[in-house]
């Protein structure tokens, strides 16, 4: 009960850190008030103050530079993407539903969001998706697929909207798919299918053609749904 109840302080406490912060609007980069005043102004220990800034370290709420002091933290999801990957990897051995809910609400964001980002796309990304495509086309014709192209394609489309969390969130889905990636079944697909999917997709924003992307969009995230589905199938007959 004492443990219980200690953390509970705790968590208690970084509320109030996070009240404070709101409360008098600091920006991420702001100095903290030093741990003296936060002891006085809290009427907490040194020890307990010091827990509760070391958890909101780890959640970059806050930032502790030593022998200089403690600084609010900028905006990260890198908590989130720790947590959902550890979710989906304890997850996956039993099934595959943690990583189609990501792979779920990854679709819905990149779908939903399509007609904002061809309506401000500019032309300079335009140029750029096509380089990329290029690449992908070339790397399929030698029988290789890079992943680290797929990936820009998917951030870049979204660029223009300037939305951060929006890049956040297609980042930190991303970067959760390829830790766990090596524990999936591989995908059936084919670099040179894979190649054409990114062209009609490419091809589609070009031509800002909001069914066509659209189309894409839906029909690359069924076949990667329907790939490690029958895969994980394979793995248990």
């Amino acid at each position: 009960m004492e443990k219980l109840t200690k953390k509970a302080a705790t968590l208690a406490l970084q509320e109030k850190i996070k009240e404070l912060i709101i409360k008098r609007k600091m920006k991420s980069g702001d100095l903290m008030p030093t741990e003296n005043e936060l002891i006085d102004l809290f009427g907490v220990s040194r020890s307990s103050l010091r827990e509760a800034i070391k958890s909101l370290e780890a959640l970059h709420i806050l930032d502790i530079h030593h022998g200089i002091g403690t600084f609010v933290g900028t905006t990260s999801l890198v908590p989130m993407i720790r947590g959902l990957a550890f979710y989906a990897q304890l997850h996956l051995q039993d099934n595959l539903k943690s990583i189609l809910d990501i792979l779920d609400i990854r679709e819905i964001l990149q779908y939903g969001f399509t007609p904002i980002a061809l309506e401000k796309i500019k032309q300079s990304e335009i140029d750029e998706l096509q380089s990329i495509i290029k690449i992908i086309e070339d790397n399929a014709y030698n029988g290789s697929f890079s992943p680290q192209e797929e990936y820009k394609i998917h951030l870049l489309i979204y660029k223009s909207i300037q939305n951060h969390l929006l890049e956040q969130y297609l980042d930190a889905f991303w970067q959760i798919y390829q830790q766990v990636n090596a524990e999936l079944p591989p995908l059936k697909l084919t670099p040179t299918e894979l190649a054409m999917q990114y062209r009609e997709l490419v091809d589609g924003v070009e031509a800002r053609d909001l069914e066509r992307v659209q189309r894409a969009i839906l029909y690359y995230f069924q076949s990667i749904r329907k790939s490690l589905e029958q895969g994980y199938k394979n793995e248990k007959d």
